[in-house]
């Protein structure tokens, strides 16, 4: 079997499913509870928020866990929404939990704006400067691109932020950036940034928001008024430890961004002239190749390869009951040429050889189906 579909889920990691075998049946403990090694978890969870903040670059602010990324990116938006909010500025290529947030809060009667994209999967820039005034409340932007992989300058946004609308709260989702780009939120401004577990070879059902210090959010899940009244429910303890051993796992960022960069290299190669490579952005994430295929369906070229037992998707596997890929058309790529794309995303355990044999396959069965439509 070769997995492809990086971008989608990864595999638990084996020291993150022996922690998280361990604090399930061994230190099972409820982190409010008064007794000491119930105390000794709530100490663990603290050490692990610092963690992740130590990875994203953060000085100060703090960290809470949710159910999912969705979960994190709801709280970031509903959380700081206030009854004198203006205007929300999203992109084009955000990730459904953030997109169909916009859709919520323009039924809610507040202004939305969505920024263009350029044809290299970025938001553009110059466009996203005149969106921007002095009536924008919270910008959202998301980070690395869950379908094509284009990287977006937060930095660059950052500062036009600061030009036209200084007040205003900016987020980004960064599921797609953690652990496979270097990432300093106190570089590039940030002050919400959101992370998933499952997405980094640690287990589903936990992911965090990152929040900056004087950013004030309210609970959207009411309760006990655990993690300091943001998210009540007794925390998932098994899988926020396992999520900070995926994250003790992550290794040297800029040696696997460069192994993984030489493996989407040579699939690109191995394709030849058939593909055509949907980001041709020189600021890319190499975990994320979207190519289109002209002439075919990309889903039947999907289920083809899983009969080889090689499993890639068409794009994000949140959008997979939807028409068409709303990402690739702000793209202004055709409709005709985003029915036949398709999505690798990689990993840093693929071998050049998995890429050698998924890339010649993908090539085989284009070229059978090509053969058949004729």
């Amino acid at each position: 079997m070769i997995y492809l579909d990086n971008a989608s889920t990864t595999p638990m990691s084996s020291k993150a499913l022996q922690t998280y075998e361990k604090y399930a049946v061994s230190e099972f403990y409820n982190p409010s509870a008064i007794y000491d090694k119930a105390v000794i978890v709530n100490k663990k969870i603290n050490d692990t928020k610092q963690k992740i903040k130590n990875v994203l670059g953060a000085i100060d602010g703090d960290v809470v866990f949710t159910s999912s990324a969705t979960e994190a990116n709801n709280l970031a938006i509903f959380g700081c929404l206030k009854s004198n909010f203006r205007k929300v500025v999203l992109s084009s290529a955000e990730h459904a939990s953030v997109y169909n947030v916009g859709k919520a809060l323009e039924a809610k009667g507040i202004t939305v704006e969505y920024c263009p994209l350029s044809q290299s999967g970025e938001v553009d820039y110059e466009q996203l400067e005149n969106i921007l005034d002095e009536n924008t409340d919270l910008i959202s932007i998301i980070h690395v691109s869950n379908e094509t992989g284009a990287i977006n300058d937060l930095k660059r946004i950052n500062e036009i932020r600061n030009k036209k609308c200084k007040n205003a709260i900016f987020h980004a989702d960064g599921v797609q950036a953690f652990s496979k780009i270097n990432v300093n939120l106190s570089y590039l401004g940030v002050d919400m940034y959101t992370i998933s577990s499952h997405k980094i070879n640690g287990p589903k059902g936990v992911a965090a928001l990152y929040f900056k210090k004087g950013i004030h959010l309210k609970p959207q899940i009411f309760g006990g008024g655990q993690q300091d009244n943001l998210r009540s429910g007794t925390e998932n303890v098994p899988a926020i430890m396992a999520f900070g051993s995926a994250i003790d796992e992550i290794g040297d960022i800029k040696q696997n961004f460069d192994y993984v960069n030489n493996l989407r290299d040579c699939f690109i190669s191995n394709l030849g002239d058939i593909a055509m490579s949907v980001n041709q952005a020189q600021n890319y994430s190499p975990y994320i190749l979207s190519i289109c295929f002209r002439g075919v369906n990309g889903e039947t070229l999907v289920h083809m390869m899983e009969q080889h037992e090689i499993y890639m998707s068409t794009g994000s596997a949140c959008s997979s009951h939807s028409k068409g890929n709303r990402v690739l058309t702000a793209m202004s790529i055709p409709d005709n040429v985003v029915k036949g794309c398709v999505r690798i995303s990689f990993s840093k355990f693929n071998t050049m050889q998995e890429i050698l044999q998924a890339s010649q396959t993908l090539k085989q069965c284009y070229l059978q189906l090509i053969d058949k439509l004729r």
